[in-house]
Formats: structure tokens, sequence, C-alpha cells
């Protein structure tokens, strides 16, 4: 009997997977391929638009021969969020390489921008600061520095939105990426005229927005015969890969809480409206209601750039992350006095987009092994504080975080947080969060059946963790001194700043 499934596309920083998923939520076959990421100057960060297609080609015509018996019902797109790709007339991309989700350069203009709007302001518009992540002083970037591209640019796309581009045709974006432009009203959810004003933008030049879920039109012709698919299959707006992978983390009831480490790492509410603070940072979620986060940059990107530096062998190439939690596993809690922290790609609100990457307090007992303990605790660190806040402005108690992501393969790690955060820490059985959430969008834009159906149907638990009151109290230590220094460094990182601009 064949099988009906969804076709799923998950666009990440590090690669692009696709996957074909059943309607029970079991993913029958799953192909990937790395992509490459390029950082010219400090700050800066792009990548290929045509590489993300030709690759996503790549991965959807590997899981089409894998000679699995089904019936595709639908395709679904999540992606990577805040990228700006301009597309001219033809439909061609106007620039070699785009700038995506922590590209920073644009922090200028932010500065610039925000002496004429308080931050009060800021949050009661948008429901977030103004920060250089944001599509929208991107787009002002290009303007700038780029005029002649942005003259030519009949629409700005997110990673998402292109890709539904180049399957459909069409251009539209949904809630989950209009919320992170600094031109979307939270209150009317709509583009804004005053607020792209403010920006200088051209609000002509962003496409309408409508529901994730919703059906913006079918495979193209011509693309269904080159990736080998069945002419006429619709394609869903999808979301953005952060609300997908909460989507595939249980985040469907309010009150719900995740974690999540993947390049990037955050810590989450799912509430009906947004937590107004200049402490935190909120998205609109993939169906109604908001999401209230704390980011770090650099999470799981922290322990991937230590795997490169330090656990690179001559002769034997890239060990496995296990080597990783192995030998950290052999570290006391607190890494004998080892503090990292975790800003290799900048902060965006605890601290600024000049902020870098240090081990503080090397003594010569430490070795590779309280490194990379170092590199675990001091993202959960970091994530703590934004925790913190959630837990001031939410009126619920958060007793448990679901924990989803690559981070949440690690046993160790979610001990770590575990006993960090003071609750308990739930690894889900299904790590491919974003997969699972575009798969439910997917199936609910073509069935009619609610998104939260899929995601209580779906959720399977691999592991419970159980903080340690023990470990707690070193931690607490620790994470006091953690807060001290990162209050200390931003002066520091200031004048390295300045230094490095003269």
């Amino acid at each position: 009997m064949r099988r009906k499934v969804v076709l799923v596309l998950d666009l990440g920083t590090e690669s692009v997977r696709a996957a074909l998923v059943d309607e029970n939520g079991a993913i029958m076959v799953l192909k990937g391929e790395n992509l490459h990421f390029y950082s010219p100057q400090a700050g800066w960060a792009e990548q290929d638009p045509e590489e993300w297609w030709s690759m996503s080609c790549k991965c959807i015509r590997g899981v089409l021969s894998s000679g699995s018996e089904v019936d595709i019902l639908a395709v679904g797109v999540s992606a990577q969020m805040h990228a700006v790709i301009p597309l001219g007339n033809g439909g061609e991309v106007l620039v070699d390489r785009v700038p995506i989700w922590c590209d920073k350069r644009s922090a200028e203009i932010c500065a610039r921008l925000k002496k004429d709007m308080s931050q009060e302001e800021q949050i009661e518009k948008t429901a977030n600061l103004l920060i250089p992540n944001w599509i929208g002083p991107k787009i002002r970037w290009i303007k700038d520095n780029l005029p002649e591209v942005y003259r030519r640019t009949l629409v700005f796309l997110t990673a998402k939105d292109y890709l539904n581009y180049r399957l459909t045709g069409e251009w539209y974006t949904d809630f989950s990426e209009a919320s992170g432009t600094f031109a979307f009203s939270w209150k009317d959810k709509s583009w804004d005229q005053n607020l792209l004003s403010f920006l200088g933008i051209d609000g002509g030049k962003l496409p309408p927005v409508i529901p994730s879920s919703q059906v913006i039109g079918k495979v193209k012709e011509s693309v269904a015969l080159e990736l080998g698919l069945p002419s006429g299959i619709p394609v869903i707006c999808g979301a953005g890969d952060m609300l997908c992978l909460l989507l595939g983390g249980g985040m469907v009831e309010f009150g719900k809480s995740c974690d999540v480490t993947g390049t990037a790492a955050d810590v989450s509410v799912y509430t009906p409206f947004p937590l107004l603070t200049p402490r935190l940072m909120n998205l609109h979620h993939a169906i109604e209601g908001w999401i209230s986060f704390g980011i770090l940059d650099s999470g799981g990107g922290s322990v991937h750039w230590l795997r490169e530096a330090l656990y690179s062998f001559p002769g034997m190439g890239l060990q496995p992350y296990s080597l990783i939690d192995e030998e950290a596993r052999t570290v006391q809690e607190g890494s004998e006095g080892l503090l990292f922290f975790p800003y290799l790609m900048g902060e965006r609100l605890f601290g600024s987009p000049w902020a870098r990457g240090v081990f503080f307090g090397i003594l010569p007992i430490h070795r590779r092994s309280h490194f990379s303990r170092a590199v675990m605790e001091g993202v959960s660190f970091d994530l703590k504080m934004s925790l913190e806040e959630i837990e001031k402005l939410w009126r619920g108690e958060i007793r448990e975080m679901n924990a989803i992501g690559g981070g949440a393969r690690s046993d160790l790690w979610c001990q770590i947080k575990a006993d960090i955060y003071g609750k308990d820490i739930v690894a889900l059985e299904e790590s491919e969060g974003g997969i699972m959430g575009a798969a439910m969008l997917t199936f609910s834009g073509v069935t009619g059946e609610g998104v939260g159906s899929f995601g209580k149907k779906w959720l399977k638990v691999r592991r419970r963790f159980f903080p340690n009151s023990f470990c707690g109290e070193i931690y607490k230590k620790q994470y006091s001194l953690f807060k001290e220094f990162h209050g200390l460094f931003q002066e520091a990182f200031s004048k390295y700043r300045e230094g490095a601009q003269e």
C-alpha cells in the first residue's frame, strides 16, 4: 500500500536536507548536503542562494530515488531566518552572496537609527529592539551601500521564500518572517508604513504576508520535470526554521518552553502575546500566538568551532562529537574555574554585536577536556540569563523544557542544562525538529487538520534529565562570576572594536 507523505526541505546554515514524512510523523527517508559559509569581514556572514537551490534539488532527487512507494501530497519548506535576497525583474538574484541571519554589517545603521526612536517605542511598535539581525536594517544597508542593487530589486525575499519562489514562481512571506523585519506591527499584524519610513526602505519591495500553513501555489512544471516530481503538487508557505523547530518540539500550547541548540541556541516560551522587554526578542509563531525568547548566535556553533579547532587530528580528520562528550565528562562541574563566553558571532540583546569569544581563567591544570566542558557550560550560562528574564515576565511556572536540535543528542549537555537552569530537561526522540515542524504545517495545509493536533500526536520523549542540587550549587557560583565578567567585558569589547577600526 502506498503511503501518503509530504516532501519537506529544511535549509540551515551548515546544511540543507530533504525528507519524506508520513502522516504518523515518521521520517521515511532523509538526504542532506553541506553548504558553504563566508565571512569576508568581521561581522559579515554570507551564503550563496544558488547553492541553496542546487543543493536542495540534489537532496530532493536523492529522496525521490530511494524507491519508497509513496504519494506526495504537498511540499513544505523550513529555512534559516532573516536572510535578505534581492530579486530583479527577471527573478534573478542581484548579488553573488547574501547576508544571512547572523550578519551584523548593519550595526552602525542600527546605532544611528536608534537615536531617533526610544527603546520603549521600538518595543511598543514591533515587540523588539532594533538590531542588525533583522531584515529591515539589512535592506537599508543594501540601499546605502549597493544603491544600484536596491534600485533594481523588485522584491526582497528570505531564504524560505526564495526556495518557494524557485519551486512555484510565486512570492509570499509568513508572519514568522515578517515579525523579524522591524517593519511589521505586532498589534496590526501587517507592514507598518511609519516603520518603513523610519528604516528608509520601500514597502513595495516586500512580499504579501500570509499564514504559514497556507498554500501559495503549485510546483512549476519545468521544476517538477527537472526533479522527477509529479506535476501540480501544492506548496505550503512554511515558516522560519526556529518556529518549525519549536512546533517539532511540542510548542503547541501556551506556556510550553523549549531549549533549542542548533548553530544558534535559544530558550523560549509560547505565549498569546509577546513579552515586551528590551532583554528578549519576539517572533510570531508559525501558528497563532508568539514566541518570546533569548538567543545566542553561536550556541551549537561554538561546539562546531571547538571540534574544528581542537578535534581535527593529522591523518585522522575531524573526530566525532561523541569524543567531545567523552572527554568533557571526565571534568568536574565548573571546569575547575574555566569560563567560556560564547560570542563568536557577537551578541544581540545582553551585549553588543562587537562581542567576541573568550576563555577566562586558564590555569596550567586545564586541558582540552576542560575547554570542551567549559564551552557547553558557557553556552548554558548565557541562555540562563534569557531564561531568568522570561520567568520574570511570564506568570506561569516553567518546570520543564523540551530540548531539541543537535545539542539535544548529547546526554551530557542536557544534564548540564538541567543543573544550570534548575529545570527538568526533556530530550525528544526526534531531533529533526525543523523537518517535523514543516511537515506539520504542510499536512495541515492540505488536510485542514489543526497544526496543534499533529504536534501532540507526533511528540515522543527520548529521556528526561533532572537537576542535581549538588551540581546546581557549584553552577550558581560559576554563573554569578559569568554574569559579573560578562558585564565587565562589554567595555573591553567596545575598545577592541575601536582598535580594529583604526
